[in-house]
């Protein structure tokens, strides 16, 4: 029997589920390689005839409807299902997906991937991106991430902390010394965090310090560079910074340490590839 034109097909729903786990049309369009007048061209497409699948919400933001929960739920279904398909026709395992940052990468997955692998486990993709609190879930199984908390909608646990210093080059503070005792940065050349490091409590209790603004990044080694070459003062990692011979570290307290997350979604975190590699991390971390 064929299925009426005006119902979605898999196509419809895997754009959707897009849609909703990137929170705009603009960021659905982007992980989709399209322009985003195509991204609502589909969209609306789907809810042509008044079948809406979102509804804005009082800030603006995409909210799904009751029809819009129904598809995103067999969207994922789909996905979960084509994605087991995969696996069980490829000879080769799929990989967890394990989206991280310079600093998580180096200081905490990098070190544990090796033992993954030598238990004989699937093998993992490592990906590091810049900006995560902006990536759709369907980017990634795994999320190494810092942050206050765990972020709601998802599952995880806590794998470590990084703990912060401020650190600046000699020749910057020969011009600029920072007085014993200060605890405001006034009169000083400031490297801030952008993106989602920005969102980060250790780099917002940097900005209330106050400072002029020299530089803005979100990578911690793009601002640990432009510290050594004297534009400014930074705060960084100090399992990153600390051997760097080019810099110094400030006596002057600025942030508490930062837990960070390892983390799934929640309603992918009971997938067996996942939930394995969580046991698994669960053990691992809380060893070392």
């Amino acid at each position: 029997m064929p299925v009426s034109s005006d119902l979605p097909d898999w196509n419809d729903l895997r754009d959707l589920l897009l849609v909703h786990e990137a929170g705009s049309l603009s960021a659905a369009a982007r992980f989709a390689g399209v322009s985003q007048s195509t991204m609502s061209r589909r969209l609306a497409a789907v809810e042509a005839g008044g079948a809406r699948a979102f509804a804005r919400d009082a800030l603006g933001a995409l909210a799904l409807t009751e029809r819009g929960e129904a598809m995103v739920l067999a969207a994922r279904v789909m996905r979960a299902a084509y994605d087991d398909l995969l696996a069980n026709l490829d000879a080769v395992p799929r990989p967890i997906r394990i989206a991280a940052c310079e600093v998580t990468a180096q200081l905490f997955v990098a070190d544990a991937l090796p033992e993954w692998a030598r238990q004989g486990r699937d093998p993992a993709d490592l990906a590091i991106y810049d900006d995560l609190f902006s990536l759709p879930a369907a980017q990634y199984d795994i999320l190494v991430t810092p942050g206050e908390s765990l972020p709601e909608g998802a599952q995880g646990l806590e794998i470590g902390r990084i703990d912060w210093g401020l650190y600046a080059a000699p020749g910057y503070l020969a011009v600029h010394p920072v007085r014993p005792g200060a605890n405001a940065l006034d009169g000083h050349k400031v490297i801030r965090a952008s993106g989602s490091l920005g969102e980060i409590g250790a780099y917002a209790k940097l900005k209330a310090l106050g400072g002029q603004p020299a530089m803005t990044s979100s990578s911690p080694v793009a601002q640990l560079e432009a510290c050594a070459r004297g534009l400014g003062l930074a705060l960084l990692p100090k399992a990153l910074a600390r051997d760097d011979g080019r810099i110094r570290e400030l006596g002057m307290p600025v942030a508490d340490a930062s837990p960070v997350w390892l983390i799934a979604d929640a309603k992918e975190a009971s997938h067996p590839r996942i939930a394995t590699f969580l046991r698994w991390a669960r053990g691992h971390f809380r060893s070392r």
